[in-house]
């Protein structure tokens, strides 16, 4: 017998997203379905709220997001944020001062409140990168607070960051970073949805824990949850969920955390399975 499905959790990026990066008019019908049909579509990105496009959060049914690796969750029709956790000032610290150690490699960005702050050197570089997409240095722009001083922004608001970033350019170092943040930092969570990219954030963090407050908040068993994504990021949700899903394009460690493997996101693939979920449901007649 199927899974009962109370809510749909959905990665954006190479997940729900289409091969340009957009919401394509078959996911979104297929949302829309669902919220119709009783099913909680909730976003679940690595994104903070202030970086998520708005065109998805105007798609009727829509209503809750879990953003920044679980750090926030999001009222995304009100703009209200249910709850957040806060790195602590003495991890912001130690963060700081392994990044100290690649200062020509490491790039960081700092969250607070769902809004995000780049080190404007890292902006420059990425926006004068000819091998970056338009797409990506649209979405940059429009989403990037830039600051010329990101240490002293960080400085200044570090009782307040949501998460923070190592952009590393050199990604020979990743593994050498992954280490020492297990090593050497206190009370965190962290995790990777790009190469480039360490994503840092306190320890009950991660799209899995944040998973779980969304369901203890809208009262929904996470075993009635059916949890899409691609990549690191996405594992351990697509692992806790009752039935978890990837893409093809998927991340090894995010393949082997899947119940089902499905096809391509930039064939909707998300969009069909929705739809078979509700055939499976007897919701559709």
């Amino acid at each position: 017998m199927a899974n009962k499905i109370s809510m749909l959790a959905f990665d954006l990026d190479d997940t729900a997203l289409d091969g340009e990066g957009k919401l394509s008019d078959a996911t979104r019908e297929a949302f829309i379905a669902a919220a119709e049909a009783g099913i909680e579509p909730v976003i679940a990105s690595g994104r903070s709220f202030y970086s998520l496009p708005d065109y998805l959060l105007e798609v009727p049914g829509i209503r809750y997001a879990i953003c920044s690796n679980g750090a926030n969750l999001f009222d995304v029709k009100n703009k209200k944020c249910i709850t957040s956790m806060c790195l602590k000032q003495s991890s912001v610290d130690q963060i700081v001062a392994i990044a100290d150690d690649y200062k020509d490699v490491i790039y960081l960005d700092a969250f607070t409140e769902g809004v995000p702050h780049s080190d404007r050197r890292l902006l420059d570089t990425l926006l004068s990168n000819e091998k970056i997409s338009e797409h990506r240095k649209k979405y940059l722009r429009k989403t990037r607070r830039p600051e010329d001083d990101i240490r002293g922004f960080i400085q200044a608001n570090k009782h307040n960051l949501d998460c923070m970033n190592y952009n590393v350019f050199d990604t020979s170092l990743f593994d050498e970073l992954m280490g020492r943040l297990a090593n050497e930092v206190d009370d965190i969570y962290f995790t990777s949805s790009i190469p480039e990219l360490i994503e840092i954030s306190y320890k009950e963090s991660g799209k899995a824990n944040g998973l779980k407050r969304m369901c203890q908040y809208l009262n929904i068993p996470i075993s009635e949850v059916a949890a899409f994504g691609n990549a690191d990021n996405d594992a351990e949700m697509i692992r806790v969920a009752g039935v978890g899903y990837a893409v093809s394009n998927s991340s090894q460690i995010a393949l082997d955390a899947a119940d089902h493997i499905i096809g391509h996101h930039a064939e909707d693939a998300v969009a069909k399975e929705i739809w078979n979920i509700l055939r499976n449901s007897d919701i559709l007649v």
